[in-house]
């Protein structure tokens, strides 16, 4: 995976998800957890912290996109096994 030359690649379905998981992340993250409606915007060090919270709403989303492809993935291979299982 870490070998020169691979690219990893996701099902357009996943990147599909990606924008409302976004969305839904960011929404929270600016409104509710870190509660930026109580600071001002005059300074570029405020401007830094909404870019640095979009930042990391944007990596959130990419580790539940990947959560939801690992199970996706282990949900294939516990039914295939049990189809492998029940016709033998």
């Amino acid at each position: 995976m870490l070998v020169k030359g691979y690219t990893v690649s996701f099902h357009k379905a996943y990147w599909v998800l990606l924008i409302p998981i976004f969305l839904g992340i960011s929404y929270y993250n600016i409104f509710f957890d870190w509660q930026l409606q109580y600071y001002s915007v005059n300074e570029a060090e405020d401007f830094g912290r909404y870019v640095f919270i979009l930042v990391l709403s944007i990596c959130q989303s990419f580790i539940y996109i990947l959560l939801i492809r690992l199970a996706v993935f282990l949900l294939k291979y516990v039914f295939r096994n049990k189809e492998q299982n029940s016709s033998s």
